[in-house]
């Protein structure tokens, strides 16, 4: 087994159902013999760089992201941030990684590392976050090789302690040490004290001649350790398609929701509405609903969500889309525009109109040819009764309205309040002048 870790700091193992021994090795290679074997087995070298104190290499992995320069990807170990990096804006979905050298002390064991990525699009959208599964720091620590102790000549049949002493090692509960005569395993008893680790055999050789006797340190180095560091490859975020993404009101739109790669993996998609609510999922790869954009749905938007099982975990990624509903102008009604106005003569009053539609329409008064203006409020005289001409337009079409301005005066008002008053007495009057009289007569 050989090691391509910088400086040859590794420590190598083989992963096999079978007793196994090591033999000779250097900095960046190590031998080993397998006992007893009675059938073929293959079996995994493995091996990992760095321990206490050395620089070990984090990397963060988005893939197929767009607005990437609306990116934030941040490192970090337990509370602690390591590293936040953000990215200049590029056309189109990018992949980017974040990487950073960490040096990891026997503090950091047991230390979770994360990786968040948030993708801002505020004001004009929401906030999407996202944090990978966290990976778990493994750190350890063996300073120096094991120290074997046994007498140099044993007579065949006799029996004699040998131990195997290591200092320094981290963690010491993880550190395992082992014996063998001729490459054979023997049973041990292993005592700590802080972080020396003794271990203590009985040999007792039963055929004379030269044999080896061997210790070996091992820290294990379990294979979830590098399971779940990023996302699996090929699970972009997915897609929405609004077909066609404006369409005039009444007509007929095609909502899409479908993978973001060509061969995508085992995803379950939902298309949602913007409350949330489910309107179409399943396994498939591709999700479609068709509706009739009515003037209310201008500006409604359509989530896609992509699911996909990792482990014993969902990770799931979401893409929307809104749509524009084209629909022609419509004044405002008695509050936007109403078509009757009765001002007082020396207040300030403008002739305002507004109307709704999308695009967006533009509105036009005037009178006798001459376009007035709408929105800062003017002084009011009788110049300004009269009838005008309120034109709403856009990219659909016209739609006019006639309002007409009554100006009144202060006593003008108060004059017609007294009139019918007036009116009434005057009836009254000649209502009694109408009736019949009876006049008595005297003679004389």
């Amino acid at each position: 087994s050989r090691s391509a870790c910088p400086g040859g700091n590794a420590t190598l193992g083989l992963a096999t159902p079978l007793a196994v021994a090591a033999g000779a090795g250097g900095r960046r290679w190590q031998s080993f013999r397998l006992l007893n074997v009675s059938q073929w087995s293959p079996g995994t070298c493995q091996g990992s760089p760095g321990g206490s104190g050395r620089l070990r290499n984090l990397t963060c992995r988005v893939v197929e992201v767009a607005p990437v320069g609306n990116l934030t990807v941040t490192l970090r170990r337990g509370a602690e941030t390591l590293r936040t990096e953000s990215f200049g804006a590029a056309e189109g979905s990018t992949s980017v990684a974040v990487s950073h050298l960490l040096t990891a002390g026997p503090g950091d064991h047991g230390q979770d590392v994360t990786c968040h990525a948030e993708l801002s699009l505020r004001p004009h959208g929401p906030l999407f976050a996202r944090a990978a599964v966290p990976v778990k720091l493994s750190v350890f620590d063996l300073p120096e090789p094991p120290q074997l102790r046994a007498p140099a000549r044993l007579e065949a049949g006799a029996t004699t302690n040998a131990s195997c002493r290591i200092a320094g090692a981290f963690p010491a509960g993880d550190v395992r040490l082992a014996i063998a005569l001729a490459e054979r395993s023997l049973n041990v008893t292993v005592a700590a004290a802080g972080d020396v680790l003794t271990a203590v055999t009985t040999l007792s050789p039963d055929t004379p001649g030269r044999q080896e006797l061997t210790c070996t340190a091992a820290v294990p180095i379990p294979k979830s350790r590098w399971t779940h560091e990023h996302l699996p490859a090929g699970f972009p975020a997915p897609v929405v398609e609004l077909s066609p993404a404006s369409v005039p009101a009444g007509s007929e739109v095609t909502v899409a929701c479908h993978a973001g790669v060509a061969d995508p993996p085992a995803v379950r998609l939902q298309l949602r509405d913007a409350d949330g609510g489910v309107l179409a999922e399943g396994p498939q790869s591709r999700l479609e609903l068709r509706l009739v954009a009515r003037r209310e749905d201008d500006g409604r938007q359509f989530g896609c969500r992509a699911s996909l099982a990792i482990a014993n975990g969902t990770v799931t990624k979401d893409a929307d889309a809104r749509l524009a509903v084209l629909c022609g102008c419509r004044a405002g009604g008695a509050r936007g525009c109403p078509s009757n106005r009765t001002w007082l003569r020396g207040t300030r009053q403008a002739l305002s109109c507004r109307a709704t539609g999308n695009p967006t329409p533009t509105v036009v008064c005037g009178r006798n040819g001459v376009t007035v203006n709408t929105g800062e409020p003017e002084l009011v005289t009788r110049s300004r009764a009269g009838t005008y001409l309120c034109n709403a337009t856009n990219s659909l079409g016209t739609r006019s309205r006639l309002v007409t301005v009554r100006v009144e005066c202060e006593w003008c008002r108060r004059l017609h309040a007294a009139v019918p008053a007036a009116a009434a007495l005057t009836s009254q009057q000649q209502a009694r002048l109408g009736r019949p009289q009876h006049r008595r007569h005297r003679r004389v």
